[in-house]
Order: structure tokens, then sequence, then C-alpha cells
């Protein structure tokens, strides 16, 4: 049926990909860093949703763009890659000045980022256990 969930994209897989939490964690030398910016992450993508709602209600591609890519790059540092692809699709869709299509893409980043800030509690306990090792 076209609308049961996509069987690829289980509603309960996994919000952020663990891996690049690590790559962060191992790259400092240090998972403190690492799960301080999961935590900032996750806190300010109430926010980060409303700059991106609002730059692209006013079709004002400077502020768009701004908060869209600011969100794509931090997305991709913590593992949300869902979301990050959906920033990227949007961040096209501005660059072609079709501002209608990036409001009407704005439900589904919506709520994969509702997701992340959903599971948020969860997602920083298991980065927490899954990064002890980096700890100094």
């Amino acid at each position: 049926m076209s609308d049961e969930a996509d069987p690829a994209q289980p509603p309960e897989g996994p919000v952020l990909e663990p891996c690049r939490l690590q790559a962060l964690a191992e790259e400092l030398g240090d998972s403190t860093p690492a799960l301080r910016f999961l935590s900032t992450y996750l806190s300010m993508l109430p926010g980060r949703i409303l700059r991106i709602s609002n730059g692209l209600c006013r079709h004002d591609p400077d502020a768009s763009m701004d908060a869209v890519l600011s969100l794509k790059i931090s997305s991709a540092m913590v593992g949300a890659l869902e979301t990050e692809d959906q920033c990227r699709a949007i961040e096209s869709m501005i660059r072609e000045d079709h501002f209608d299509s990036a409001v009407l893409a704005l439900p589904a980043l919506r709520n994969s980022t509702d997701r992340c800030f959903a599971a948020g509690p969860q997602l920083l306990g298991k980065a927490q256990e899954s990064l002890c090792k980096y700890r100094h």
C-alpha cells in the first residue's frame, strides 16, 4: 500500500549514524567535545527549523541558504544523514530559486528533525556509551 511506511526506511531505524560522531571523537581525541556538540545540535534543532522556515517563506535566499547550510553541515557531523540529505535537496531548490518547492519540502525536514529532537536523551546516552573509550 502506498500509505504504508517504506520498508527500506523503517520508522524505528536509527536517527543518527553513530560512525560520524565516533569519527568526530577520534579526530578530537576525546569524546567530551563530540558529545557536547551532539547535545548542542539537538537543542538548536527547533530554532534552526524556524530560521529555515522563515527564510523560505520570505523568499530570502541569503537567510534561507545560511540556515540550511548550517543545519546540513552540523547534521553531517553528528550523523543525522536523513536531515543532511533533506537539507541538501532544499539547498538545491534555493539555488534554483524554487522557493515554493522548498517550502513544500519543509514538513519532511521538520519530521526528520523532530525525530532527532525526540530521541535526544536516548541518542546522548547511546553516544556516551559508545564513545566512552575516547575519554581522557
